[in-house]
């Protein structure tokens, strides 16, 4: 079929696929013509559109919205530079399972042989970044853009990619994979294998928190350890006694997994744990809503199928024999040994304090964390009962990603506070962005581990391996950057200063400098990587 041949025609196309997707938001960085005609477009059809510094950025913001709502997470960027700024956006998006739709603008096949200027393979340079590449044209865009959002969302999910070219056919989306039915014969044996089990332990993976409701009503009567990914913690409630800790694929979790006779994992996504060696000999079962790569877990029984389906059969057939309580023992068993290190000089603050700290001031806030070594202190000791699940990039592990993640984190959950805790590499990567935080006047409180260094590379570092000049930034003052953008910034260098700074919190954004001594990080590594 034909259909629109000019900018703004096929704007109005892709407008009305974003709204009938579900799409809510826009975010990018606008180059001329026809992003101007997109973002138009979106807004006569009641499409808001979010203006970041940076593309990056605005692909984790959108993508968060968008695991956060339900709704395709959209951004908008223009051709060439804006493209190629975005590549981060779609990896993190791609490996932390978060549906993004990204449009760029394009130089045309009808110009391409006249403009060298920007002209790139944009659809190629995006491929492996995304689950589909392809060119919005002028056949069906409508049907394309519902298609490609579609895609984003449909497990796993991730970004998808259209270069917006009116001037062309476009590409079609592939069709939706084929919903699966659940093998009976598969079944049969994993529920012999459950039955079986006297002492096994269920850990909770990324895509279990797009059933996050029908998960913890399938494990709420489930008498044995809960462990959950980072990217699924807050999918279980910390306050179960089931509750376990953290699976990371290292060494704080090893004692537990040692004594289980089953593992049973629940949307546990191969792209989560750190590389290594699978750890213990138990026999595992694989629950999940598609197919996923098992090599990973060893020689697995995978069930692909609805949770609201796969898991009550399963979990009605255990018997488990474990001491009652016996998964929130072994986390109160590991939790200690975190701050079992030397007191720092003259009470500085550590990484633990300010976590501490923070989990008590701010509640059970919505939180976002940034990659880095403040993560390996933060992700245990913040307990969260959800339902909401902790914001952390895991699969790609980028830094830069709390602060812009909490910008769709509060626009998604409006009137809920949202922690970005970060480090100083981290925030450094995504700063620019406070602005934002202070032109939406958004509920977020970022707060900085502040040590002027790429701690979590140093503990990895050796002598020869380039010495302080590789890993050291010169002292930052976040407070002084964030009030010149227009945020209340304080800086705090003990706990009482920290809980003072974090109580004056208004309801608006305000980022809090702590100043904190690393030296603790190299127990914190220890206890839990081994």
């Amino acid at each position: 079929m034909g259909g629109p041949t000019t900018s703004r025609a096929l704007a109005d196309a892709l407008a009305e696929g974003l709204r009938d997707a579900g799409a809510e938001r826009i975010f990018g960085v606008p180059g001329g013509g026809p992003n101007l005609d997109m973002i138009g477009a979106a807004a006569e059809r009641g499409i808001d559109f979010v203006l970041t510094h940076g593309e990056t950025a605005a692909c984790i913001a959108a993508s968060t919205y968008g695991r956060l709502t339900g709704t395709p997470g959209v951004a908008v960027v223009t051709r060439g530079p804006g493209l190629t700024s975005a590549a981060n956006g779609l990896a993190q998006a791609t490996l932390d399972r978060a549906p993004l739709l990204l449009i760029s603008d394009t130089v045309t096949a009808a110009s391409a042989d006249r403009t060298a200027h920007q002209r790139l393979d944009q659809v190629g340079a995006a491929a492996p970044l995304t689950k589909w590449s392809g060119t919005l044209g002028h056949t069906d865009p409508k049907d394309v853009v519902t298609a490609a959002a579609r895609l984003a969302l449909e497990a796993p999910a991730g970004a998808v990619h259209l270069a917006f070219d009116p001037t062309t056919p476009g590409d079609a989306p592939p069709a939706p994979s084929p919903r699966s039915t659940v093998d009976r014969q598969d079944l049969a044996t994993a529920r012999k294998l459950v039955t079986a089990s006297r002492h096994p332990v269920v850990i909770v993976g990324v895509d279990a928190a797009r059933g996050g409701a029908a998960v913890r009503e399938a494990l709420a009567g489930l008498d044995c350890p809960v462990l959950a990914t980072y990217e699924a913690k807050g999918v279980v409630p910390e306050s179960w006694p089931t509750f376990a800790g953290l699976f990371t694929g290292a060494a704080l979790e090893r004692p537990l997994l040692e004594r289980a006779d089953l593992v049973l994992g629940v949307g546990l996504d191969p792209v989560e744990p750190m590389p290594g060696p699978w750890p213990g000999d138990a026999a595992v079962v694989l629950v999940h809503t598609h197919p996923v790569e098992t090599g990973y877990f060893g020689d697995p029984l995978l069930l692909v199928g609805p949770y609201a389906t796969l898991l009550p059969a399963l979990v009605g057939a255990a018997a488990p024999d474990w001491p009652s309580g016996a998964g929130s023992t072994a986390n109160a068993a590991t939790l200690p040994r975190l701050g079992e290190h030397p007191a720092t000089p003259n009470g500085a603050l550590t990484p633990l304090d300010v976590v501490r700290t923070a989990r008590g001031s701010l509640g059970d806030a919505l939180l976002t964390v940034d990659a880095g070594a403040h993560m390996l202190v933060t992700m245990p000791v913040w307990a969260t009962n959800g339902p909401d699940p902790v914001l952390i990039s895991n699969g790609l592990a980028t830094m830069g990603f709390a602060l812009p993640a909490a910008i769709g984190a509060a626009l998604a959950r409006p009137g809920r506070r949202v922690a970005c805790l970060t480090g100083d590499g981290g925030l450094g990567m995504a700063m620019a962005e406070i602005e934002t935080l202070a032109r939406l006047a958004l509920d977020v409180t970022v707060v900085v581990f502040n040590d002027a260094a790429l701690t979590l590379i140093a503990l990895k570092q050796r002598d020869a391996q380039g010495g302080a000049a590789a890993i050291t930034y010169r002292a930052t003052d976040f407070a002084a950057v964030a009030a010149a953008m227009g945020v209340p910034g304080v800086v705090v260098d003990d706990i009482n200063g920290l809980r003072r700074a974090l109580a004056s919190s208004a309801g608006g954004p305000l980022v809090v400098d702590a100043r904190i001594d690393p030296a603790s990080y190299h127990h914190v590594i220890r206890t839990i990587r081994g």
